[in-house]
């Protein structure tokens, strides 16, 4: 989907310019131009990239293709930049990466994303904005506003993930039936996403540094404080995230020392039951051998009619156990 906004010398505003007069309107030197591509096709990049606004054939291979990193280029004409939005994956603690390709030159700004940005619908919708502000004070400006409304949002998701991240150490001491599996995913995944957060707004902020204090051309010296008020945010984002790293990783140590302390317990509970069961197995089993005996053998012991037989063997059983459970507990095995 291809959107684009311009703004003629006159100050009229025209939404969804058809791509036919975009030529004729980048040739416009006082005119302002934004052209945003959602998710475009290799051929409709290389009519824009290459056919109309002739850019450098490198910058246009980064275009189409994955950067791993944020950063900016300098064609002097034109700058380059690469920077990441923040979006939420499956759950709070599941936060993903995507990729903004920029085209900031001195009359028009080109953005570039797969995925749905809301930063960039909300100023596309907002018609009346335009007038007084947005693409009025210039494509520099312009690109300020939208990365504004970025930071605003990785702060909302940021408070979100350091939430849901100490809700998941509460859970941790909580007595009852907890999925432990589940729970150490949970805190996996939050431990992969501030890594991924650090990757990506370490140099995000060192990026909004150099617009701030780099002297481009296609950003005039008054935008420079806005670009400068970015990476004051970014930097107290890369604080948070760095504390937030490092609460994954303590949550995690403690899951696992809390998790071998419960394994060690129910061992230890399990090998007290066992020698219970074979202390009471030990002892029945002479107890076993001579009711075998006796009573294997009955008819052939005459002796067991003899009145003081019957007693006499309780009391050799009574004895028998007896003595078995004084030896057990003097070696400490009850």
């Amino acid at each position: 989907m291809i959107r684009i906004l311009y703004r003629h010398t006159s100050g009229a505003l025209v939404h969804n310019l058809p791509i036919e007069q975009l030529a004729s309107a980048n040739r416009d030197t006082n005119a302002v131009v934004w052209v945003d591509m959602q998710n475009p096709t290799a051929e409709e990049q290389a009519q824009i990239l290459e056919n109309i606004f002739n850019f450098h054939p490198l910058a246009v291979e980064d275009a189409m293709n994955s950067v791993l990193l944020p950063k900016i280029n300098d064609y002097r004409r034109y700058l380059y930049i690469v920077i990441h939005s923040i979006y939420p994956g499956v759950g709070l603690v599941d936060l993903i990466s995507r990729e903004l390709d920029i085209f900031l030159g001195p009359n028009f700004l080109i953005t570039i994303h797969e995925r749905e940005m809301g930063a960039i619908n909300g100023l596309l919708a907002d018609k009346e904005h335009h007038i007084q502000e947005g693409i009025s004070r210039g494509p520099a400006l312009l690109l300020y506003e939208i990365l504004e409304f970025q930071v605003d949002r990785i702060t909302r998701l940021l408070d979100n993930f350091e939430a849901e991240l100490e809700r998941l150490g509460d859970i941790i001491f909580q007595k009852g039936d907890i999925s432990r599996e589940s729970l150490l995913d949970d805190l996996l995944t939050a431990q992969s996403s501030a890594l991924r957060l650090n990757r990506v707004l370490h140099p995000q902020r060192d990026l909004m540094s150099r617009l701030a204090q780099t002297d481009y051309s296609v950003i005039p010296a008054p935008a420079r404080p806005y670009f400068a008020d970015i990476h004051d945010h970014l930097n107290r984002m890369v604080g948070l995230v760095e504390s937030m790293r490092e609460l994954s990783r303590s949550t995690i140590e403690i899951y696992m020392a809390l998790s071998n302390h419960l394994m060690n317990e129910a061992n230890r509970r399990m090998n007290e039951i066992m020698k219970v069961l074979t202390v009471i197995s030990t002892i029945f089993l002479p107890l076993s051998f001579l009711a075998g005996v006796f009573g294997m053998n009955f008819r052939y012991m005459p002796e067991l009619d003899w009145p003081w037989a019957y007693p006499l063997v309780w009391i050799l059983f009574v004895s028998v156990a007896g003595l078995m459970l004084r030896f057990y507990r003097r070696r400490g095995w009850l």
